[in-house]
């Protein structure tokens, strides 16, 4: 057995020159939407991060591994600050999930690559909040629900027209006992409204 030099083989994959970076941060994109759609994520909300991320690049210049946390608050504070809260949550999550995917699979080649440790720019100070919508929704009480549907149990005494009134009630006792998917849901409403649904 011999004894040979050793070699840091990461000295030869440092990317010095711009056109080497331009060929660099594509292929990670590529990945990055290859990770996304493995783990279930429709098309759409991948295209949607996508053009969010492209967005970002185009506004910051420079890779996004090397953006840092006074970068975010003069995307968010200056070039978003009319936005409403919803977009800027959603533009925050793309952001989040893209350098996450930087860190957690490509931080040593980064940083061997270019000499730039990656680390997520958004944090507890930083990040925008959602709004109201976003906030966790408690259930109404099993009491609460009775006393919604005697009072419009008893309101249908006075209706004008009882089989109308008579069908929307069962439909939404139906749908409180089944507990549809909300889009199940609205697709019956819409048959309730059209007229379409059978008393």
């Amino acid at each position: 057995m011999a004894l040979a030099v050793v070699r840091d083989l990461r000295l030869h994959s440092r990317l010095d020159t711009v056109d080497e970076l331009a060929a660099f941060e594509p292929d990670l994109l590529a990945e990055f939407v290859l990770a996304r759609s493995s783990a279930g994520v429709t098309d759409a909300t991948i295209r949607a991060d996508v053009s969010i991320v492209a967005e970002v690049r185009q506004w910051f210049g420079q890779p996004l591994w090397q953006m840092q946390p006074h970068d975010v608050d003069r995307f968010f504070g200056r070039h978003h600050r009319a936005q409403a809260a919803g977009t800027k949550v959603r533009k925050a999550a793309a952001i989040g999930v893209s350098v996450e995917f930087l860190e957690l699979r490509h931080k040593p080649a980064i940083h061997a690559a270019t000499g730039w440790v990656v680390e997520s720019p958004l944090d507890e100070v930083n990040r925008p909040r959602g709004g109201q919508a976003a906030r966790l929704r408690i259930p109404p009480s099993p009491a609460e629900i009775e006393e919604l549907f005697a009072g419009w149990r008893a309101d249908m005494d006075g209706a004008r027209k009882y089989a109308p009134v008579a069908r929307n009630y069962t439909g939404a006792r139906l749908s409180s006992l089944i507990g549809p998917r909300i889009s199940e849901l609205a697709c019956c409403a819409w048959a309730i409204c059209a007229g379409n649904w059978a008393a």
